[in-house]
């Protein structure tokens, strides 16, 4: 059993003993009841109990399902003089690489009491990666912490090039990299709500009170988004080359904004929820780091190349002929090559903006009940980042479906 898996399993373990250990009279038992009280407090504190009902029962599990699409698409410029096309005249090749998975399904476990909680989620399909998620919401307020992290060689490519006064174009092509692109990203999610009294978040999204009238309210938001497109391995070397030398991305971005969201109860036991939030990028860097290497992945028609170029010098960064790159076999099935690439970092550009405006939106449904409740939601996260003749953009978006039970 691997340390995640354990960690999980202790985790829920605490969570069960603490409530088994809640209702012994014991020293335990007073400073947990009191720990318990304080978060009532603080979570569920000063609501209209005719249109927020909080429940008695304040543990929750949950299970869930979790459907989720990565969409990323980086598309280059390549000018004449780039090493590529040094040999083809006045021409220039456009390709657009995108990395879209099959859409991902996961299964996770949520449990918690109040707003409280810890949710992790795992792959039904490869190449999906891992979802973590904490959670600390109130009627009042909300923070959410989620971190995913995959991998995937599976790749489209389009094509357009023009040399010799033709035109080249090929579309939707699969490729295979050498080595795993990694894409990572961490999502912190805040939000107040000015109506607490009346209308709450939480009740839409996490279910730990009950909306039982509908009603409406301001919310202020806060978000930190931070994620990176890292594909620097040195058997990535190709792909880096194509892209003007840049070979990892990482972008930081904090939002801020006032937005409004609604509960409507049409019936007992029912909600529909939508909150729709404009923001504004208060803080926007982006990082693109650059490497080079010692082969420019054109190919070789030579069958002696490797004579001719002789041994690689890491200290001159040149071969034995003196030249810095070599080009590779056009033998495909022969990738006895990839034993002598070197990769080395030879700087980063560092872009920094401000006052971008977003539109974030949510939209879920919710039966809810005194003992268990049924949930769907949705969101969507977007970046992008443009370099010289590069051009990067990411969206993710995922759906939850939950099965909750109290006690």
């Amino acid at each position: 059993m691997n340390s995640k898996r354990i960690l999980i399993l202790t985790v829920l373990s605490a969570f069960v003993a603490l409530g088994t250990y809640a209702q012994k009279e014991s020293w335990l038992s007073r400073k947990l009841k009191k720990g318990k009280a304080y978060i009532d407090t603080m979570l569920v504190n000063n609501v209209d109990t005719n249109y927020i009902e909080i429940p008695k029962n304040p543990w929750r599990v949950v299970i869930y399902p979790k459907f989720n699409e990565v969409d990323l698409r980086m598309t280059s410029t390549l000018r004449s003089d780039h090493a590529l096309l040094k040999d083809l005249g006045d021409a220039s090749l456009s390709w657009t690489m995108r990395i879209n998975p099959p859409l991902a399904t996961y299964v996770g476990a949520w449990v918690g009491y109040r707003g409280l909680g810890i949710g992790y989620s795992i792959p039904l399909l490869r190449n999906a990666g891992r979802y973590w998620t904490v959670s600390s919401t109130g009627t009042k307020y909300g923070l959410i912490f989620s971190l995913r992290r995959f991998k995937t060689q599976d790749m489209r490519v389009d094509l357009q090039a023009n040399a010799f006064g033709e035109s080249y174009h090929a579309k939707d092509v699969e490729y295979q990299s050498y080595a795993p692109v990694w894409v990572r990203s961490v999502f912190i999610d805040g939000y107040y709500v000015f109506n607490g009294r009346r209308y709450s978040q939480d009740a839409a999204y996490n279910q730990s009170v009950i909306q039982r009238r509908s009603a409406g309210s301001l919310l202020l938001g806060l978000s930190w988004y931070q994620s990176s497109v890292d594909f620097s391995d040195k058997l990535n070397s190709d792909i880096i080359e194509a892209a003007n030398q840049i070979g990892k991305i990482k972008v930081q971005q904090a939002n801020i904004g006032i937005g409004y969201g609604y509960n409507w109860v049409p019936a007992r036991n029912w909600l529909f929820n939508i909150m729709v939030m404009p923001t504004v990028s208060v803080y926007n860097r982006v990082k693109a780091t650059e490497y080079d290497s010692n082969y420019n992945f054109s190919y070789a028609t030579d069958l002696n190349i490797d004579e001719i170029y002789g041994a690689w010098n890491p200290e001159t960064h040149s071969w034995a002929n003196g030249e810095r790159k070599k080009p590779i076999p056009l033998n495909f099935e022969d990738v006895s090559w990839q034993k002598d690439v070197e990769l080395w970092e030879t700087g980063t550009d560092i872009n920094k903006t401000r006052w971008n405006i977003n539109i974030n939106g949510r939209a879920g449904i919710t039966y809810n009940s005194k003992k268990f409740f049924v949930n769907v939601y949705g969101q969507v996260h977007r970046f992008s980042y443009k370099r010289n003749d590069t051009k990067v953009k990411l969206y993710e978006w995922y759906i939850n479906t939950q099965f909750g039970v109290r006690f």
